[in-house]
């Protein structure tokens, strides 16, 4: 009788987390189900042989299904799963944990797949803070990542040769509001970047068009749309954007990482909260100036872009050193993952020698 795994995508950007994870499964003999919440006109990958699809499916649905293993990256799911399944969790960044995740988010999953060696230090910290029981560290890597270095060996899209930044802040919420920068300083560093002569793409993070930051987002594109040298994206796969462009600028988000690790080009932090960061720890705390610069003021923001500019070809080396230090099984990690999902099961194998957290009560 054939294994049975359920996936789950609340966001359509979740799919990338999972990428190829389940036509690889399937093709492994596997019964994959993928449920989606949006419409299958969105799903930004092609359909893989084997691979049952649903869309539009409520988290309510999924806890009346039953499977063998439980895929998804929905970050703070505490109820509605398949019956018996055991729960694999996707991290949907690569930071770790400090000001971007409440501490309960990942209580009630039996498996995290860690990006890198920072979450298995993170992890093992927080579960032994919360006394987590029967939880497995799988060393797994970066599926999105691979993904789009995948894309990108194939893509002939390359930046314009003004210089061209993304600007892509995170979205505010109670864990980040102190970090991210949208609200309080997104029009003016627009304006400075625009003011200077660069290109400048706005790419806001999907939520933001839905919660509290709409209203900002609305001001930015009303103001600078019209103008030749600044361009919105909303598009679900932000490949092509990011490839034609030559920095990132963005807050606490882990999309920076993403950015750097996959084209080699910097990301630049504006960070211009000292004192707030005092005691945080994580790569989006401390590795920021491994992947590129922060800046901490609006009158260092066109230097220090220009500086990021001048040093691209020295920070790219640099970037490309780090990526292969911090991340588990580069370019591997949807093969991976499929050659362990058994294992994941029976608790035989590899899977007997990934670090464990049980505290019993």
């Amino acid at each position: 009788m054939s294994r049975e795994v359920l996936c789950y995508c609340y966001h359509v950007s979740h799919v990338l987390n999972l990428g190829q994870i389940p036509a690889l499964l399937a093709e492994r003999g596997w019964r994959v189900r993928w449920f989606n919440a949006f419409p299958a006109a969105s799903f930004p990958l092609a359909p893989a042989p084997g691979v049952e699809y649903a869309f539009e499916v409520p988290l309510e649905a999924v806890g009346q299904q039953e499977a063998d293993l439980y895929l998804t990256p929905y970050v703070g799911q505490n109820a509605h799963f398949p019956r018996r399944a055991r729960r694999v969790h996707f991290l949907v960044s690569l930071t770790g944990l400090d000001g971007v995740y409440d501490r309960a988010m990942f209580d009630h999953y039996d498996v995290i797949a860690c990006a890198g060696r920072h979450h298995i230090d993170d992890f093992v910290a927080l579960g032994n803070d919360r006394r987590w029981q029967r939880k497995l560290l799988m060393p797994l890597g970066y599926p999105k990542l691979d993904g789009q270095r995948r894309q990108l060996a194939a893509s002939s899209l390359t930046p314009p040769d003004e210089l061209t930044v993304v600007f892509a802040p995170t979205h505010a919420y109670y864990i980040n509001q102190g970090f991210s920068i949208l609200h309080r300083y997104g029009e003016q560093l627009v304006e400075a970047m625009l003011a200077d002569g660069m290109r400048v793409v706005f790419r806001p993070h999907m939520e933001s068009w839905r919660d509290q930051d709409k209203p900002v987002v609305e001001r930015i594109v009303a103001r600078f749309g019209d103008h030749p040298c600044f361009e919105l994206d909303r598009s679900g796969n932000y490949f092509d954007t990011y490839a034609q462009t030559h920095l990132m600028l963005t807050d606490i988000s882990g999309t920076g990482f993403t950015y750097a690790f996959t084209f080699g080009r910097p990301a630049l932090f504006f960070a211009p909260d000292v004192a707030g960061e005092a005691g945080m720890y994580g790569i989006q705390f401390e590795r920021r100036e491994n992947i590129g610069l922060v800046v901490r003021s609006q009158d260092d923001l066109v230097n220090r872009l220009r500086l990021a500019q001048r040093h691209a070809g020295f920070l790219q080396q640099q970037i490309a050193d780090f990526r292969d230090w911090l991340l588990f099984n580069p370019g591997a990690s949807e093969v991976f993952f499929a050659d362990h999902a058994g294992h994941l099961l029976t608790g035989d194998g590899p899977v007997a020698s990934w670090p464990h957290i049980h505290h019993a009560f």
